[in-house]
């Protein structure tokens, strides 16, 4: 434990009596909901669905968050609540000095890929402010320029700056006042929006064809197709925000009565809920024609591609919708950024010792700096997603559960003591087995796909 002594003997790293804490388990849940659902949530899980796979890559999908994401959901809260430290020192706190370079992986990796996610951000609001301006594209040429508007010029520098300056100042006020405040308003915002949509969506008249034709087809083949396999899983864990140390970050604020596992499950079950819910909104409007159409932008370019369309068809019912719909992912886009930022914010703030505010707005700059490539060249933001956002957090990812796998399983099991014997056996044997074995065969698959994008084994 001599990792733990370091830690706890480090000047800068403050008590665990002066941490701040949630106010509420339901602060907490609404928060840890907000990092889970973002635009991955809203859009990646039905891009991936259009792509191909059906009810196969569904049943995947459902699988992995069950057998991977439910798991490092919880390793990652109980690491973050056990040690009452930032992800750095947690890491060390359990597992030694040799396990610091995961320490600042997970800040490192927030940082990095908060600093193309804020562009995507941006786009949004645009996109949003755009529609309640009236300048609604309504044929495919009008949709590629209204994308190539959001994505060039100075108001996509104005909108990244604005999105970063109030995701450092929701940050900035603290846990409670700024991270609570905003998830409790929003969450429920989105929810309810959401399930307006769903009914609205649900209703036209070639929704159950188009229902069919997506989510129903079968094919024996697609169960062992390598590039479905990989997209299921990949997205059941970039969808609850695993790998960055957001969870970490706020797990540390939990309190030790906090029923760890029952909100583990309610947060896993909200983030399944609204990527289900999207593809429900989503898919009637959706022609598969202008998918995957944005070669260089990938499923980035095809969100304001496919949607604007989608909603364009509908004719006068088609703008508030659409605004509706860029509202909640605006929503969604700024609670996952707050996440983001909350995780080297905190590693900061217990190295160096400094107040929260200072340390929000210093290191906010530092991510403008980072995001300025994705910001200026968009094949740079989706290099920026492929590595940070893939390469890395599954590598975090990996390592995490080696670390409460094999070497904290005793702290593991502290914090999961509710869990009925038979459970904490599975999350065990998952944290040991299953979650490296699938995260290091999705991992090289995608490092293959990086180095040589068309690969017959990858299905592209």
């Amino acid at each position: 434990m001599a990792g733990l002594e370091n830690a706890n003997s480090a000047p800068s790293a403050p008590s665990a009596s002066a941490r701040q804490g949630w106010s509420s388990s339901l602060g907490f849940v609404l928060a840890a909901a907000g990092s889970a659902i973002g635009l991955g949530n809203l859009w990646g899980l039905t891009y991936r669905v259009a792509l191909g796979g059906g009810m196969a890559f569904l049943v995947l999908y459902l699988v992995a968050v069950v057998v991977l994401g439910f798991p490092l959901l919880l390793a990652e809260l109980a690491l973050g609540r056990h040690t009452r430290r930032s992800p750095l020192l947690a890491t060390v706190a359990v597992g030694g000095a040799s396990w610091r370079p995961l320490g600042w992986l997970f800040p490192l990796g927030s940082a990095l890929i908060l600093g193309y996610y804020a562009v995507i951000a941006g786009w949004v609001a645009q996109a949003l402010l755009a529609v309640l301006q009236g300048r609604l594209p309504t044929d495919q040429a009008g949709a590629d320029a209204f994308f190539l508007k959001l994505s060039q010029g100075w108001a996509e520098g104005v909108a990244y700056g604005l999105v970063l300056a109030l995701t450092v100042a929701v940050v900035a006020t603290g846990v409670q006042q700024g991270i609570e405040r905003l998830s409790r308003w929003s969450m429920p915002a989105l929810l309810v929006l959401l399930t307006g949509l769903v009914i609205w969506s649900a209703s036209l008249a070639d929704a159950p064809a188009r229902y069919e034709e997506a989510l129903l087809q079968w094919r024996w083949s697609d169960w062992l197709n390598p590039r479905i396999l990989r997209q299921a899983f990949s997205q059941a864990f970039f969808s609850l925000g695993l790998g960055s140390g957001a969870m970490v970050a706020y797990g540390s604020h939990l309190g030790q009565r906090e029923p760890l596992p029952r909100q583990a499950a309610i947060v896993t079950a909200l983030d399944t809920g609204v990527g289900l819910m999207a593809v429900l909104i989503i898919v009637p409007l959706m022609s598969a024609v202008v998918v995957g159409r944005q070669g260089g932008a990938g499923a980035v370019g095809s969100l304001f591609v496919a949607i604007p369309l989608g909603f364009a068809s509908l004719g006068n019912a088609g703008p508030p919708l659409m605004a509706a719909f860029f509202f909640l992912a605006s929503l969604a886009a700024v609670t996952s950024a707050v996440a983001l930022l909350e995780a080297p914010v905190a590693v900061v703030m217990d190295r160096l010792g400094w107040g929260r505010a200072r340390t929000a707005w210093s290191t906010g700059a530092v991510v403008a700096l980072l995001g300025l490539p994705a910001l200026l060249r968009t094949d740079l933001l989706m290099a920026s997603h492929d590595l940070f956002g893939g390469v890395v957090l599954m590598a975090s990812g990996l390592l995490l559960s080696l670390l409460m796998g094999w070497v904290a399983p005793r702290q593991l099991t502290e914090e999961l003591s509710q869990l009925p014997a038979p459970l904490l056996r599975g999350v065990l044997l998952s944290l040991r087995w299953a979650a490296p074995l699938l995260l290091g065969g999705v991992l090289a698959l995608s490092c293959m796909e990086m180095i040589q994008p068309g690969i017959p084994l990858l299905g592209m």
